[in-house]
């Protein structure tokens, strides 16, 4: 646990590390009805659902020239609310050493905070 972890009052805070990009899918499928934050190479995306984010990661993996090894970084955890998140970090290396390399990559993925409706309404709906 950090301290920026114990500031912000997380809890239940699992790390993973796994290579290749399976077990980010297969995470990004649990919170499938959540909204996610990506951050790509050229583009930042916000508010996108999980179908989405499947294609935007797609188009960024696609237009890569090189052949990238990637590591999946994953931290889960439930904020102060008692909502899960979860933080994505797939880190592409272009060579097999582990020095720093100009041509690594560096994509982040994260669910956005869900957001309530400041009414009294029901499912969530605004009122006009």
């Amino acid at each position: 646990m950090c301290l920026t972890d114990l500031i912000k009052g997380r809890k239940n805070i699992v790390t993973q590390k796994g290579e290749g990009i399976n077990l980010a899918i297969h995470l990004i499928k649990e919170f499938q009805d959540r909204i996610f934050k990506f951050k790509g190479l050229k583009k930042k995306y916000s508010g996108i659902s999980g179908e989405n984010l499947f294609q935007c990661i797609e188009e960024e993996l696609g237009n890569m020239l090189l052949l990238y090894c990637y590591t999946a970084m994953i931290k889960k955890n439930t904020d102060r609310k008692g909502i899960s998140q979860l933080k994505i970090k797939l880190v592409g290396k272009a060579s097999m050493m582990s020095k720093y390399n100009p041509l690594d990559i560096e994509l982040k993925i994260k669910t956005e905070a869900i957001q309530r409706c400041p009414y009294s309404c029901i499912d969530n709906r605004t009122i006009n």
